[in-house]
């Protein structure tokens, strides 16, 4: 692996810089910190939309862009302002979505500023429970209200086997979307246009840095094409398997301290 100038790091927040408890440790905060005094440019890039993306934006120092729903939205965390955006048709996902519901599993659409669930489930009851908040809507008013549809997303909680009944038809529609999908746990589906390596392109574009000057970390099957197309990728210990496949570096530890990891080993200009 050549050694690159890193002029940019972008990593994933889910299981790659929030620990298991969805905190970012001090650490970590503190060497984002001194990304930007050695002038390197630092943001996120995740499968979460802007709204929870917000408390962790607070806690760090984000230089740059950021780049929510894979890829689908890129905005100014400051203030709020979208910079490129890819809406998705969401047509064609009605019968499996439909389905999802009537198995009991949690579909989630994000249109416009806010993301909608197409039923009340054991998930959103815990999430209603911690004060968030979830409006529940029909596919139908979804489609009628005519906000811009950003991400889908089909999530299993606990129930497995319902969801692996649904990944055939799932895995049929990826003529016209990017699917993620997450073993038996359930998945995101964007527009087929979009996906990490795509939003990390456009936010090189925007920041005017080659992409072989980023460093990217991530860790799982939606980071797969962006660590593949950074300068470097490196994959935190807890990654999966098939992600790590794509990685130019693995890091030992995992969560958190994998992201200090590689930013120590190949963004610390100090250290080095």
């Amino acid at each position: 692996m050549e050694h690159t100038e890193i002029k940019l790091v972008v990593t994933d927040l889910d299981d790659t810089l929030l620990s298991p408890e969805k905190e970012i440790s001090p650490e970590a905060v503190s060497l984002i910190r001194q990304l930007d005094e050695d002038g390197i440019r630092f943001t996120f890039i995740t499968g979460r939309p802007a709204y929870a993306i917000e408390r962790f934006a607070g806690k760090v120092k984000i230089t740059a862009p950021i780049v929510s729903c894979n890829g689908a939205v890129i905005f100014e965390p400051d203030t709020g302002r979208v910079l490129h955006d890819i809406p998705m048709q969401i047509e064609a996902l009605e019968p499996v979505l439909n389905r999802a519901v009537e198995k009991g599993l949690t579909a989630l659409v994000y249109a416009g500023d806010t993301e909608y669930a197409l039923s009340e489930t054991e998930w959103t009851r815990v999430r209603k429970s911690a004060g968030r908040e979830l409006p529940i809507t029909s596919f139908d008013w979804i489609l009628k209200s005519g906000r811009p549809v950003y991400k889908v997303n089909i999530m299993a909680d606990g129930k497995a086997e319902a969801f692996e009944s649904l990944t055939g038809e799932i895995c049929e529609l990826r003529d016209r979307y990017c699917i993620a999908l997450y073993g038996n746990s359930g998945c995101e589906i964007v527009d087929r246009n979009v996906n990490k390596k795509e939003g990390l392109l456009r936010l090189c574009e925007v920041c005017g840095i080659d992409i072989k000057n980023v460093l990217a970390v991530g860790d799982n099957a939606n980071d797969q094409e962006m660590l593949q197309a950074a300068g470097i990728g490196a994959v935190v210990a807890n990654g999966t398997y098939e992600t790590k496949e794509y990685a130019d570096y693995i890091c030992e530890a995992s969560y958190t301290s994998g992201v200090v990891e590689a930013i120590h080993k190949f963004a610390d200009r100090r250290q080095s």
